[in-house]
This record gives structure tokens, C-alpha cells and sequence, in this order.
């Protein structure tokens, strides 16, 4: 298990560096999309503080406490796009050119070519820095102490949410084998990520409880920032580790069965 899991992170450590230099090739367009994505991020800037600036409390959370999850978000928007987003909206097209099949054949797994092969990697770097600088301006103006502990929670949590985001995106990609065209399922996905950008208690308690039990679309970026403002109950933060193992265990063998299923585009 070890050694798949190691041969695969050097699998994937290669194809980070392969596609960061395929998207060096395009200079002009890669300029052009880090100008854009620049932008979007202003704008998030100007929404953080107009938010700060008014001084109000949103959900009990302090305004400064509010930059630690619009940080987290930003930062786990990084990792969706880089990780994810090509290679969910270039699946359906794997299936109906019959190009899944020649991935059947290669020596690695098959779910991992087909949802991690394409990674974004310059145009991401504005979010990682800027998600990065808010999470620790967040930090500093909540008091929260930087010890050890705090950071090793705040970081188990977002391990976890990468795991979660994985699972609950990539498991409805298995839709393509059935209905082909899967177009439709990309502006879902944008839909819900967008529920993550505030705290969900700013939410129905019903839809917090959908949200983090049936669905836990809120573990991916929530959880970090509530850990180490110690608001949490303990089930929270046992359900918070158990949850992304059983979504992950839940995608690995949904995409085993559909996968020894699987019959030909071609026939």
C-alpha cells in the first residue's frame, strides 16, 4: 500500500512539472489568466474588507476572525482548481472519444490519470499567496496563539478537507459513463464550492446539518478555521477525521465497479 501510494506521489510530483512547463509555452495567455485571476482577487479583497470595515459580527464571528475563512477559501480554491477543475470538465469527453480505454492499460490506477493528469499550476500562485496572507493576517487579529498544536490542527483539518473536496467531486464524474455528457454537472460543482466562502453557521441549522452530515461540503474549508477558534464539539471533530475516510473509501470503490464495468465507447 506504501509503495503504490509513493510510486503515485512521484507520479504526480512529475506531472505537476510537466504541465508546468507545457502552460510556460503559452507566455502571452498564461500572462493574460494571472492578470484575470489577479482581478478576481481584488475584487475578493475589496468584498474581505468591506466586510472588516463594518464592524459587524457575522454568525458570532469577529470581523477579523472572518479573513481567516475567506483565506481558507481562497487557498482551497487553489488547490480545487489546480487538482480538479480541468480534469472534471475534460472527463466526459475521455469516455465518448474512447480515450479512458487507453488509460485502462497503463501500470498505475486508472482513477488517478483520470482525475489528477491535468494540474493548473502559475495560474494559481496570486490565490496561494493571497489565501495565504489573509489566513495569517486572520491568525495574528484573532490572538490566536501559533504554537504547534494549533498549527498541526489547523493543517490536519485542511488535509482532511482536500480529501473530502476529492471525494465529493470526483465521485459524480462516474455519471459520465452512464449519460456520456456531463456538462450540466460543472456549474453544480461551482455551486457548491460557493457555499464555503463564510462560516455555515451563517446558514439554517438545517442546511448546516445537510451540509455536514449528508453531504459535507462544509468540512472542506470550515473546519480548519473553526478548530483553532476551539469551535468545535468534539463530534464535530471526530466526524470532521472519520467523514473524509469514508467519502474517500465510499470514491475508491465506486470508480472500481464502474470501472469493471466499463465497456468500450467504441463498443
Amino acid at each position: 500500500m506504501w509503495q503504490e501510494l509513493r510510486k503515485h506521489l512521484k507520479l504526480y510530483l512529475f506531472l505537476l512539472k510537466l504541465n508546468a512547463a507545457r502552460q510556460l509555452e503559452y507566455r502571452t495567455n498564461l500572462l493574460l489568466g494571472l492578470l484575470v485571476e489577479s482581478g478576481y482577487l481584488v475584487v475578493k479583497l475589496i468584498y474581505a474588507y468591506v466586510v472588516h470595515d463594518t464592524g459587524v459580527h457575522i454568525a458570532g464571528f469577529a470581523p477579523q476572525t472572518l479573513y481567516l475563512f475567506i483565506g481558507t477559501f481562497i487557498l482551497m480554491t487553489a488547490f480545487f482548481v489546480s487538482m480538479l477543475q480541468f480534469n472534471i470538465m475534460a472527463f466526459d469527453r475521455l469516455i465518448t472519444e474512447g480515450d479512458f480505454d487507453l488509460m485502462l492499460t497503463k501500470p498505475v490506477s486508472t482513477q488517478f490519470l483520470a482525475t489528477l493528469r491535468y494540474a493548473e499550476t502559475w495560474m494559481v500562485l496570486p490565490n496561494v499567496l493571497v489565501g495565504a496572507g489573509l489566513i495569517a493576517y486572520g491568525w495574528s487579529a484573532s490572538g490566536i496563539a501559533l504554537s504547534l498544536g494549533n498549527l498541526g490542527l489547523y493543517l490536519l483539518y485542511m488535509v482532511m478537507g482536500v480529501i473530502t473536496m476529492y471525494g465529493i467531486f470526483t465521485l459524480p464524474m462516474l455519471l459520465a459513463f452512464k449519460f456520456k455528457h456531463i456538462s450540466s454537472f460543472h456549474a453544480l460543482v461551482w455551486g457548491l464550492w460557493d457555499f464555503n466562502n463564510l462560516p455555515h453557521r451563517i446558514f439554517p441549522s438545517s442546511l448546516q446539518m445537510l451540509g455536514t452530515f449528508l453531504l459535507p461540503i462544509f468540512l472542506i474549508t470550515n473546519y480548519s478555521p473553526l478548530a483553532i477558534l476551539s469551535q468545535l464539539t468534539t463530534t464535530e471533530m471526530v466526524w470532521g477525521i472519520i467523514a473524509p475516510i469514508l467519502i474517500f473509501t465510499a470514491n475508491l470503490f465506486g470508480w472500481k465497479l464502474v470501472a469493471k464495468h466499463y465497456e468500450s465507447a467504441g463498443g
